[in-house]
C-alpha cells in the first residue's frame, strides 16, 4: 500500500507574467524614406570624422586639435545642412578652410586635403539630392573661389595646387550633378504617386457617384412607384367603395397624406442622390415641430402615446441637423412600436440634459388582440446608430423588466456654440 506524506504540498504559483510595454509607433510610411535618407547621412559625417581627423593629423601634418575641430566642423555641416542648407555650407567651407591653413603644403595633396575633398563632395550630393541645386551651385563656387583664396595666400600657385583644384572641382561637380539627377527622378516618381493617388480618387469619386445615381434609380423606379399606387388608392377609395363609415374615410385620408409626405420627403432625397450640393432647401424640413404629427400617426394606428418635449429646446440657437436627428429618432421608435408592439402604450421624452439632448422612446407590453404587423426585418436601428453617430452621440436599445421595450439615445448639444 502506497502511503500519503504527511507533509503539506507546496502551494501552486501562479506564473509571473511580465506586463506588456507599449510598443514605440512605427514611423508613418510616407516619413520612411526621409528618416532613413538621414540616418544615412549622419552615420556617413560618423565614418568621415572618425577617419578625417586622424588622416588630417598624420599624413597632411594637422595639430591634431585643428584637426579634430576643423575636420568636426566639416562633418557637422554635412548633418547640419540637412535641417538649414546655408549653415551648413558656411560650417562646411569653415572646416575646409582651417585644415587648408593647418595643413603642410607639401606632405600631401593641398589645399583640399582627401578627408575634405570627401566630406564636401558628399555635402554636395546631399544638396543635390534634396533638389537644392542653387545652393548646391553657390557652395561649388564659394569653395573653387576658397581654394584659389586659400593657395594664393598660404602656399602659391603651383602645378600640385592647380591639379589638386582641378581634381576636387571635377570630382565635386560629379558629386553635385549625380545628386540633383537622382533629386530629379525622386522628384518625379513623388509627381506620379500624386498623380495616381488623384486618379484612384477621382475613380472612387466616380464609383461613388454612380451608385447613388443607381440607388436613386431604383427608389425612383420601386419605392416611388409603390406610394404613388399607395396614395392613388387611398385617395379614391371612398369613391371605389360604396358605404364607408367615416372612421374609415378618415383612415383613408390620413394614409393618402402620409404617402404624399412620403413622396416629398423621397424627392428630397432623390434630389440629394442625384446632386453633389448639400443645400439647405434639399434638407429635410422636419424638426421638433413635426413630432406632433407622427405622435397623432401613432395614436390613430392604436397606441397610445404620451409626449414630453422640455420647452428649452424651442430654442432659436437649436441645429437643424439636431431637430432632424430628435424627429428621425422619434419617428423610428414609434414605427417599431407600430410594427412590433401594436396597441402598447408609448411614453416619448425629449429632455435637455447637461451633456445634451437625451431622447427616450419607451413603450410597454402589446395588449390582446393587437397583433404585430408581419416585418421581415429592417436597418432602422442601424441608421438611428449611424445619425447620433455623425453627432457624436451615443445609443442604447434594450427591452425592459416590464416587458417592452426602450429607445435611449444621447445627443450632444452645446447652447450657443
Amino acid at each position: 500500500m502506497l502511503r500519503r506524506s504527511s507533509r503539506p504540498e507546496p502551494p501552486v504559483r501562479a506564473p509571473r507574467t511580465r506586463p506588456r510595454l507599449p510598443r514605440p509607433p512605427r514611423v508613418p510610411e510616407a516619413l520612411r524614406p526621409l528618416v532613413s535618407g538621414r540616418v544615412a547621412v549622419v552615420l556617413l559625417a560618423v565614418a568621415l570624422y572618425a577617419v578625417g581627423a586622424p588622416v588630417d593629423a598624420a599624413v597632411h601634418g594637422v595639430p591634431a586639435g585643428w584637426a579634430l575641430a576643423a575636420v568636426l566642423m566639416q562633418c557637422g555641416g554635412l548633418v547640419l545642412v540637412l535641417f538649414r542648407a546655408d549653415l551648413g555650407v558656411i560650417a562646411a567651407l569653415t572646416g575646409v578652410l582651417l585644415v587648408a591653413v593647418g595643413a603642410d603644403p607639401q606632405a600631401g595633396p593641398w589645399p583640399w586635403t582627401v578627408p575634405s575633398l570627401l566630406t564636401f563632395a558628399a555635402l554636395l550630393l546631399v544638396l543635390g539630392v534634396r533638389r537644392l541645386w542653387r545652393v548646391g551651385v553657390t557652395a561649388w563656387v564659394g569653395s573653387l573661389a576658397l581654394t584659389v583664396a586659400v593657395a594664393g595666400l598660404f602656399g602659391g600657385f603651383s602645378d600640385d595646387s592647380g591639379a589638386n583644384l582641378v581634381v576636387y572641382g571635377s570630382n565635386s561637380l560629379l558629386a553635385l550633378g549625380i545628386g540633383s539627377a537622382v533629386g530629379a527622378r525622386r522628384r518625379v516618381r513623388e509627381e506620379l504617386a500624386r498623380s495616381r493617388r488623384d486618379t484612384e480618387l477621382e475613380q472612387s469619386r466616380r464609383v461613388v457617384v454612380e451608385e447613388r445615381n443607381r440607388i436613386a434609380r431604383e427608389l425612383h423606379d420601386v419605392v416611388a412607384h409603390s406610394m404613388s399606387v399607395i396614395g392613388v388608392q387611398a385617395t379614391t377609395a371612398q369613391y371605389r367603395i360604396p358605404d364607408l363609415s367615416p372612421a374609415a374615410r378618415a383612415e383613408f385620408d390620413d394614409i393618402a397624406a402620409q404617402s404624399r409626405t412620403a413622396l416629398a420627403e423621397m424627392r428630397t432625397l432623390l434630389g440629394v442622390l442625384r446632386s453633389r450640393s448639400d443645400g439647405v432647401e434639399l434638407a429635410p424640413r422636419s424638426g421638433l415641430d413635426g413630432l406632433v404629427e407622427l405622435v397623432e400617426g401613432a395614436r390613430r394606428a392604436g397606441s397610445d402615446v404620451r409626449v414630453r418635449v422640455d420647452p428649452s429646446l424651442r430654442d432659436p440657437s437649436l441645429p437643424s441637423a439636431l431637430g432632424i436627428a430628435v424627429h428621425r429618432i422619434v419617428q423610428e421608435g414609434l414605427s417599431n412600436v407600430v410594427r412590433h408592439a401594436t396597441g402598447a402604450g408609448v411614453e416619448v421624452s425629449v429632455l435637455r440634459t447637461d451633456p445634451g439632448v437625451v431622447v427616450e422612446v419607451h413603450n410597454g407590453v402589446a395588449p390582446e388582440g393587437f397583433p404585430p404587423v408581419p416585418d421581415s426585418g429592417g436597418h432602422g436601428l442601424v441608421g438611428v446608430r449611424e445619425r447620433a453617430s455623425l453627432l457624436g452621440g451615443s445609443v442604447s436599445a434594450e427591452p425592459t423588466p416590464d416587458g417592452g421595450f426602450l429607445l435611449r439615445v444621447s445627443l450632444p448639444w452645446e447652447p450657443g456654440v
